[in-house]
């Protein structure tokens, strides 16, 4: 199993390449020196350096934390992750949230 913060890095690289961005399109949002620390696994982003980085490449912060996890552990599936979260987290537990029936 891979370290968090190097599959973070691994994650972030990824999501940016596919995004065709290179760490000089981050700033303002986040310093291409902080993309370089995090990308070698140097850093620890906080959630909202997760946030500014989704943003930027256009994908939720999800979708960045899902891939670094899949990356830590080869041998946990995307389906399991998922399926995990799914039977964990539900909108009725958050106060003031709408359930999905009350929004249609």
């Amino acid at each position: 199993m891979r370290e968090l913060n190097d599959a973070f890095a691994q994650a972030l690289r990824d999501l940016r390449h596919k995004a065709n961005l290179a760490q000089t399109d981050f700033p303002p949002k986040v310093s291409r020196e902080y993309i370089s620390l995090l990308e070698r696994g140097m850093r620890s982003p906080s959630l909202k350096v997760i946030d500014d980085l989704a943003e930027v490449m256009g994908v939720s912060p999800l979708s960045l934390v899902l891939q670094c996890y899949l990356h830590r552990d080869p041998c946990v599936s995307f389906e399991s992750l998922i399926g995990k979260a799914v039977r964990e987290v539900r909108p009725e537990m958050i106060p003031g949230r709408l359930k999905d029936e009350d929004v249609s």
